[in-house]
């Protein structure tokens, strides 16, 4: 982080939008020990402080530090450090990109290739995802996996060898193994189960290599206006990690980390250790926090396994793909109620989210769930007024990306009639029920900018799309702003520290190229953070 303006109390002046309803705009605020003093004209910051205090001019128009409630941030560090070609336009190049890699580094040892290929089968000139039979006259018998993070991954024949994955190869359960006609293993492996089989023989990712990523990430956030972040589905190790990075003094993103749930194991296995200890969500401080249990219930939707109410278009039957059975995720949510953790799941489909939701409900009658902000992620194909109503009175957030939908929206709105896609992504709806909605981008699958998420909130635009995806569900500057301020703080149980400028809260900033409530809509696509700030300190600025 770059050093602070100065002196511990000073003034900063600008255009502020507080978010908060007891004092909207503002023209100034007071900062001391890195928290708000005071909010309000330019006199009234100034009496709040010492005499001769300085006084800070910002540029744009001033918000709060925002919040992405939904991000890989590990992940994403990693990733810088891998070969990447998630940004190709055709299977050809991706495999010109692999190949070339490859190729220089021959005089390596020819161990295991991880590449991050993050791109919809829609986005390449073939509009299909490459195979292991593309895969292998470029890879030279090294094995090579396409890490596509989570959700699916594409593996060569030396890959698929290794994890003695062949036609005979059982699917397991919460995953699939994707043949050709002839029966073969194509090399798609479809839902994390199926992925791990491969993933597992990966030489672990070492403690420094982690520490490393994570220092090199933050600073992509700060240029974003990001100063806080969710991380669902963290490891142990990765949990160590944060709290390593945190204790050295490493951390400059205030992280919400969300443990992963091992649907493998017992339940009551799942957080045993912490049994007594009085750790649970929320647990920590106002730089790392533990978060709730993460798990995945069901697939994607622009891969067409999202657990669906009736069978996916041009199936022969097939609903989709349950990832958690239903009595090990009903098992988890009793168990999260009852030891007061908070649950978020992985719901894309409309029956993954009554599952979800009969499963928070039952787990209400043993204990209160409303104080522990259990939520749906995702939560974009076809919910019903009958989610939104029980997740309303159930105190249901609804953890949204619409940054993601720009991305995926295309392959709903190309397949399915009109009325169909417009109703996908139902982001107003989930408003308007008055269920808690917080902002994220699942990066770094999608584009993680808060400023991009918020102009695809408002204009509903979809990659390789004509025109906007069901523009009824777009919602107005107020509401997507709050998404990346107070909805992501509540989210992140964060809202007595952060979300919005007001007195008492951390002094966390972000100064903004555009008023993003008032500005046209299409400015927010090529908006820019002109200076992040946490805790009063400087850690971007242009």
């Amino acid at each position: 982080m770059s050093a602070a303006y100065g002196p511990e109390a000073f003034a900063v002046v600008g255009d502020l939008r507080t978010m908060d309803p007891e004092r909207p705009r503002a023209a100034a605020m007071a900062v001391r020990d890195g928290r708000i003093l005071a909010v309000g004209s330019r006199d009234e910051a100034l009496a709040a402080l010492p005499a001769g205090a300085p006084v800070r001019e910002l540029p744009g128009t001033v918000v709060p530090g925002l919040i992405d409630a939904h991000v890989h941030t590990l992940y994403a560090g990693l990733e810088r450090r891998r070969l990447d070609v998630s940004d190709s336009k055709s299977v050809a190049e991706m495999l010109d990109r692999i190949g070339a890699h490859i190729a220089s580094r021959q005089g390596e040892k020819d161990d295991w290739l991880v590449v991050a290929a993050h791109v919809q089968a829609e986005e390449l000139a073939e509009k299909r995802l490459p195979t292991r039979a593309d895969l292998d006259p470029v890879t030279g018998g090294r094995p090579v996996f396409l890490d596509r993070r989570t959700h699916d991954a594409i593996a060569n024949s030396a890959a698929l060898a290794a994890a003695g994955i062949d036609a005979s190869t059982a699917d397991p359960v919460g995953g699939e193994i994707e043949h050709d006609a002839a029966g073969e293993p194509t090399g798609l492996l479809i839902e994390r189960p199926a992925a791990d089989l491969v993933w597992g023989l990966v030489p672990p990712i070492g403690e420094e290599e982690r520490r490393t990523a994570l220092r090199e990430i933050q600073p992509l956030y700060h240029a974003q206006g990001i100063v806080g972040a969710a991380e669902p589905g963290l490891n142990p190790a990765e949990m160590g990690t944060y709290q390593a990075a945190h204790a050295a003094g490493e951390l400059g993103l205030r992280t919400f980390a969300m443990p992963l749930a091992d649907t493998d194991l017992p339940v009551e296995e799942l957080l045993g250790g912490f049994r007594g200890t009085g750790v649970r969500t929320g647990f920590g401080d106002e730089m790392l926090r533990i978060g709730g249990v993460k798990v995945y219930l069901d697939g994607t939707g622009s891969f067409g396994s999202a657990l669906m109410r009736e069978p996916w278009p041009g199936t022969d039957g097939y609903h989709g793909n349950q990832t958690a059975p239903t009595e090990t995720f009903r098992a988890i949510a009793r168990f999260c109620a009852e030891e007061r953790w908070s649950l978020a799941v992985h719901t894309v489909g409309g029956a993954a989210i009554d599952l979800a939701l009969d499963a928070f409900a039952e787990a209400n009658e043993l204990a209160p769930i409303a104080p522990l902000r259990f939520s749906v992620m995702h939560a974009y194909l076809w919910p019903s007024e009958e989610n939104f109503r029980r997740a309303r009175e159930l105190g249901v957030f609804a953890s949204i990306q619409p940054g993601m939908q720009w991305r995926v929206a295309a392959t709903p709105a190309n397949r399915l009639d009109a009325a169909a896609a417009a109703a996908a992504s139902p982001l107003r709806d989930w408003h308007d029920a008055g269920v808690e909605v917080a902002g994220g981008s699942d990066g770094p699958d999608f584009p993680l900018a808060p400023l991009f998420g918020m102009y695809q909130a408002r204009s509903r635009a979809a990659f390789g799309y004509d025109g906007p995806v069901g523009p009824e569900q777009a919602i107005d500057g107020e509401r997507a702003l709050a998404m990346w301020t107070t909805g992501a703080a509540r989210y992140c149980w964060a809202e007595h520290e952060r979300g919005a400028l007001r007195p008492g809260l951390l002094a966390d900033w972000a100064a903004l190229s555009v008023d993003p409530v008032e500005c046209e809509v299409a400015e927010l696509a090529e908006a820019s953070v002109l200076q992040t700030a946490l805790g009063g300190e400087v850690v971007h600025e242009v």
